[in-house]
């Protein structure tokens, strides 16, 4: 087989999707054959999508096929290969699981393409490509590897024609629009994991925006994130995952710093003045809620959940909720350390006592812990000197190969497709926001959102989304800073 060497984790976002064993998903992938067909010519938009696509596909499936006359082909395989190193090639694939980029006539392909801000599927002719824009090319090919995998593991049949416009969510606004050279400010782009990945990726190949990112993340990365860090290479593990989104962006027109720290404990400089804009894409509440309470002018805010994906825009100046009300507990739920204890079989005492301390299990209490997981011990054996915090991110994040049909899921870890969609959407949202000729014709709504992902695109993606209740944002001394700092009048 050709399974990737971060196999565990593919099946650790397939598994907890769909009822299927680890055996069976590995059976299931090695019979399966996924084409990539590039006829030429290649417009900018193609390139981007047919890029995205490998760069989604080689993360999942270990056999492609390459087909067509363009001189991108090459390229592509090296990508594929840089990504899964144990990847293979066939000489075909049947048409139903072909992603057709660029001029084609292979009917039932998927064929995605873009123009301006307009993102399109189509299943029997390839739609005409217009001005160059990353973002709706990457969603299309998010969008696309999306139908793949409903076809590949739910049985579809080919699904309606998609035409979505990333500006307001309608079919064709912004179609014939070409980028602005323009700029963004200076932002807080706060987490560099799968959907900050996804979002540097897009930012990065926009050859007009200039800016200043300052990038902030205390982690690297490892094996497991190359099954949807679609910045990351086989080679880059153990790369801080910081480092690597600053190589992407050194060929474009943006600036940055960056910090290897999470936004709780972030020690800027001397001299150093708050960002007007924060972008954030963290896996936790507690760091949204402090990127709120930081009090921005603009919070962009990315985010996958179980099935489901999405993208909003925050600001207070607006009759509309704030950050800290998409997160706003509702009733007493379960701390940290008492999901930790719950899912590791520990008594919440010793749980606490590890997780302040930092302090690592001991042997017996590794033991019972693969147990409680339904795991063998030696499946355990890594974490024996790590900290409880650690192992439990670890099994939360799908690092340690839990059978989730056995022993059911801890967390579902988001597919790749899904994450991207969702880098993009929050790029996306960036752009408008930080430019006012696209603001004015951008969705007003805060929220944008895909419930269900193993389900056809839906028919409304935007949401209004109104203040909670109790929220930081009501509070009268917090308008009146927000009023103090940026000019804007809470409604």
């Amino acid at each position: 087989m050709a399974l990737a060497p971060f196999f565990d984790r593919i099946y650790g976002a397939v598994g907890s999707h769909l009822a299927v064993s680890r055996e069976s998903l590995a059976a299931s992938l090695d019979s399966t054959v996924v084409g990539i067909n590039c006829e030429s010519p290649l417009t900018s938009n193609d390139r981007f999508i047919a890029e995205m696509t490998v760069n989604l596909v080689a993360r999942l499936y270990p056999t492609l096929a390459f087909s067509g006359s363009s001189d991108l082909i090459s390229s592509l395989r090296s990508l594929a290969l840089e990504i899964n190193p144990n990847i293979q090639f066939s000489p075909e694939a049947p048409l139903g699981t072909t992603v057709s980029i660029g001029p084609s006539n292979a009917a039932s392909s998927l064929f995605p393409s873009a123009s301006g801000w307009v993102a399109r599927l189509t299943h029997s002719d390839p739609a005409a490509s217009g001005p160059e824009n990353p973002y709706s090319s990457a969603a299309a090919a998010a969008i696309a590897c999306a139908e793949l995998f409903r076809r590949i593991f739910l049985h579809t049949e080919p699904e309606a024609d998609l035409s979505l416009s990333l500006l307001d969510f309608s079919s064709g606004t912004g179609e014939q629009l070409e980028l602005a050279s323009d700029q963004i400010g200076r932002v807080l782009f706060v987490g560099v994991g799968a959907i900050g990945n996804a979002a540097i990726w897009t930012l990065a190949r926009d050859c007009k925006i200039s800016g200043n990112l300052i990038l902030t993340d205390h982690e690297t990365l490892s094996l497991s994130n190359l099954q949807r860090y679609v910045l990351g290479r086989y080679s880059d593990v153990s790369k801080s995952k910081v480092s690597l989104a600053a190589e992407h962006l050194a060929g474009s027109k943006l600036s940055y710093i960056t910090f290897s720290s999470s936004i709780e404990d972030l020690s800027p400089p001397e001299g150093w003045t708050q960002p007007p804009t924060t972008c954030i894409s963290v896996d936790n509440v507690a760091g949204r809620r402090v990127a709120q309470a930081l009090l921005p002018e603009t919070v962009i805010n990315g985010w996958t959940g179980d099935a489901s994906l999405g993208a909003s825009w925050h600001q207070l100046g607006r009759d509309a909720a704030c950050l800290a009300c998409l997160y706003q507990p509702h009733g007493q739920g379960l701390s940290a350390i008492q999901q930790a204890a719950r899912a590791l079989g520990l008594l919440e005492e010793r749980a606490a006592v590890l997780w302040i301390t930092r302090g690592s299990l001991s042997k017996e209490e590794l033991r019972h812990a693969a147990k409680q997981l339904g795991v063998k011990p030696s499946v355990l054996s890594g974490w024996k000197t790590k900290p409880l915090p650690d192992l439990y991110t670890d099994v939360v994040c799908g690092a340690v190969p839990i059978d989730l049909q056995a022993v059911g899921r801890v967390e579902v870890v988001p597919l790749a497709h899904q994450s991207v969609l969702a880098g993009a959407l929050m790029a996306a949202e960036l752009i408008k926001r930080s430019q006012s000729s696209l603001t004015r014709i951008s969705q007003p709504e805060s929220l944008v959102t895909w419930d269900d992902i193993l389900k056809p695109p839906p028919k409304i993606w935007v949401r209004p989304r109104p203040r909670e209740a109790g929220c930081i944002c009501t509070d009268a001394v917090y308008q009146e800073v927000y009023l103090e700092k940026w000019g804007h009048r809470v409604e």
